[in-house]
C-alpha cells in the first residue's frame, strides 16, 4: 500500500495554507516523533531547535539594548538641561560620551533588528526540514507497521475459524444434552428423572 519512493517534494505554500506549526512545540508531533531515535530527526531538530533559542537571545539582547538606549538618552536630556540652565563645567565632555554611546547602541540596535527579521525564514526552513524528515521516518514506519500486520490478521482469522468450530461444537453438544433429556424425561417422569440424575451423575 505504502510506496518505498521516499523522496518528498512538498510545496512551501501548502505548509502555509495548511498552518503546519513549529513541530517542536506542537504535543501531537512531540507524542509521536519526540523520542525518535532517527538521525535525520534529530539532526532537523537540534537545527530547529538552535534556530529558536538563538532568536530568543537575539530578542532578548535587543530588548536589553533598546532599554539601555532609553537611559543614556535620559541622561544625556537631563546633562543638556544642566549644561543649558546650570552651565554645568565639564559636561560637554560627558555628553560627548553618551552620544558616542548611543550611536554604538544604534549599530548593535540596526544589526539585531536585522538578524531578528532573517529568523523567520530560517525556522520555516528548518522546520520544513524537520517535517520532510517526520515524512520519512512516519512512511518507514507505516510500512513497517503494515508488515507487521498482515501475520497478526491470519492469526486473528485462524483464532476465529477455530472458535466458530467451537461455538458449533458446543451447539452440538447442547442440542445432544437437551434431546436426550428431553427423550428420558418424556418417557420416565420427572421424579424418576430427578432420582436418577442423583444416582446418575454424583
Amino acid at each position: 500500500m505504502f510506496s518505498k519512493d521516499l523522496g518528498i517534494d512538498i510545496e512551501k505554500n501548502i505548509i502555509a495554507k495548511n498552518k503546519i506549526p513549529i513541530l517542536t512545540k506542537d504535543a501531537a508531533w512531540l507524542k509521536l516523533f519526540g523520542d525518535a531515535g532517527d538521525k535525520l530527526i534529530n539532526n532537523a531538530r537540534k537545527e530547529l531547535e538552535n534556530l529558536l533559542e538563538k532568536q530568543q537571545l537575539t530578542d532578548r539582547q535587543l530588548k536589553e539594548k533598546s532599554r539601555e538606549k532609553k537611559r543614556i538618552m535620559n541622561k544625556i536630556i537631563m546633562l543638556s538641561d544642566e549644561i543649558n540652565n546650570n552651565q554645568l563645567s565639564g559636561g560637554t565632555d560627558l555628553l560627548g560620551e553618551y552620544q558616542q554611546e548611543i550611536h554604538t547602541l544604534n549599530d548593535e540596535i540596526d544589526n539585531l533588528t536585522f538578524e531578528l527579521e532573517m529568523f523567520p525564514k530560517e525556522i520555516k526552513e528548518a522546520n520544513l526540514n524537520l517535517i520532510k524528515a517526520t515524512i520519512k521516518l512516519a512512511y518507514k514506519q507505516l510500512t513497517e507497521w503494515e508488515g507487521s500486520l498482515e501475520p497478526i490478521n491470519l492469526e486473528i482469522e485462524d483464532f476465529r475459524n477455530r472458535l466458530r468450530e467451537l461455538i458449533e461444537k458446543k451447539n452440538d453438544y447442547e442440542e445432544k444434552i437437551n434431546t436426550t433429556y428431553r427423550f428420558l424425561h418424556g418417557m420416565l417422569g420427572s421424579k424418576e428423572m430427578e432420582k436418577l440424575d442423583k444416582d446418575m451423575l454424583d
